[in-house]
This record gives structure tokens, C-alpha cells and sequence, in this order.
């Protein structure tokens, strides 16, 4: 992290000797995080958010600074957003949208109601600002998260029959999702 850190400051004091740090948007991002033993796991590949979670910060002109947005959005949403920011066309074969809305802090601005995530032929799921829904097609097995209250998605809730309604709502939205997108067949245990 001290590396990183030094090393983006030098990218920034470069641009500020540039005299063009006023007219520049910085995007910092990376790649998703650890589970470092959460949930018992080491590595990245796995569906709780601890592991698929990335940071994603911008600067620039008009940005306004030490703003925070608590939106969910897709990284892929960083090409057609730095393009519409450079004042070019998005083009046509893009699927994501441009966050320049929520990034200049536009009334009613929202980032995506649902996410879609997916890793090789192992995990599917979908994830609302509340609930979390992973399936796990190669074991037949889904897990039910409340991520308002149980932030480190310790308690599966997908046997829990006051969230039957729910159970059902995103398990047809990871079947839409996945027919959308040509995810191929999907297991008897996505569509109880």
C-alpha cells in the first residue's frame, strides 16, 4: 500500500508540473479484494462481498471533491463514463452505462438496481441495494444474504420463510439475468 500510494503521487505531482491537473480526470481503480480467512476462505474467488467488492474513485473538472456516492455499479461502466467525460460518443455495441450522473451528483441519479456477477461455471448471483442471492450451479445450492443487517452475510436465509417473496424475486431475476446473457442451462435448484 506505501508503494501504491507513492507511486500515484508521482503520477499526480507529474501532472500538476503538467499544468494540466485542472483539465484531467484521474480514475483510480483495482481489482476485487481477498477473502484473507473471511468465511473461512483464502483467495478471491468466491461471492461475498469482502471478495467481489473494488474501490473506485474519480477526479476532475466539475467533480465535486470529497463527495461519496453509495450507489452499486458495474466496472465496465468506466469506458462509456470516461468517454461521455472526454465528450465522445459511447459506442453503439457498449451494454453499460456511463455513471456521469451519479459522479456530478445529478438529482434522481442511480446506479444499477441489480448486479449480476458471475465466476466460471461454479457462482451466479444477483444483488439488490438490500439482498444478496448467490446460486452455485455445479452443487444445486443457493445462500440468501440481508446485507442491510447482516453486512458480513453470516446468516443464509434461503430456507427462511419470511423471505419466501424474496427468495422467489431474485431467483427469477438471476434466470432473467441469465437467459439475457446466454448463461446457458439453468440447474433445478435456480428454479425452485
Amino acid at each position: 500500500i506505501t508503494h501504491m500510494d507513492r507511486e500515484i503521487g508521482r503520477i499526480l505531482k507529474a501532472l500538476e508540473k503538467s499544468g494540466r491537473a485542472d483539465n484531467t480526470y484521474v480514475v483510480f481503480t483495482a481489482d476485487h479484494g481477498l477473502a484473507v480467512g473471511q468465511h473461512g476462505l483464502m483467495g478471491k474467488q468466491n461471492p461475498y462481498d469482502h471478495s467481489i467488492r473494488m474501490p473506485f474513485m474519480i477526479s476532475g473538472p466539475g467533480i465535486r471533491k470529497g463527495a461519496t456516492v453509495n450507489e452499486k455499479i458495474y466496472m465496465q461502466s468506466v469506458y462509456p463514463t470516461t468517454c461521455k467525460l472526454a465528450g465522445l460518443k459511447v459506442p453503439d455495441t457498449v451494454d453499460y452505462s456511463s455513471i456521469v450522473p451519479l459522479i456530478h451528483g445529478k438529482k434522481g441519479a442511480r446506479g444499477e438496481d441489480l448486479i449480476f456477477n458471475c465466476y466460471i461455471l461454479t457462482q451466479r448471483l444477483v444483488r439488490t441495494d438490500q439482498f444478496k442471492l448467490i446460486h452455485y450451479p455445479k452443487i444445486g445450492r443457493n445462500q440468501l444474504f440481508d446485507l442491510k443487517n447482516d453486512p458480513r452475510e453470516t446468516k443464509d436465509l434461503i430456507n427462511d420463510p419470511k423471505h419466501a417473496t424474496v427468495k422467489k424475486d431474485l431467483l427469477k431475476a438471476l434466470q432473467e439475468k441469465r437467459e439475457e446473457l446466454g448463461d446457458g442451462l439453468l440447474s433445478a435448484s435456480q428454479k425452485k
